[in-house]
């Protein structure tokens, strides 16, 4: 029988909106989805100092993301 050991290192998740107010030590963002409403990747962005973020980008090389908006909501 053999067992295997993988290094296991404790982290938290909490959505962007829960973040809301926060300051955190590390930010990582993943933007290989887009962001859900104005405003969210501010507010993702903003909770500590910028050399403590990390972004996950998409494949593909773009300058900017997709914010959705759906306008039935906002009638």
């Amino acid at each position: 029988m053999t067992r295997r050991q993988f290094p296991v290192r404790l982290a938290y998740a909490m959505t962007i909106n829960k973040s809301q107010g926060q300051s955190v030590k590390f930010v990582g963002v993943d933007l290989r989805t887009p962001v859900f409403s104005h405003g969210q990747l501010y507010v993702a962005l903003s909770c500590t100092s910028f050399d403590r973020i990390t972004v996950l980008l998409p494949e593909e090389e773009t300058d900017s993301t997709t914010n959705i908006v759906y306008p039935e909501v906002l009638l």
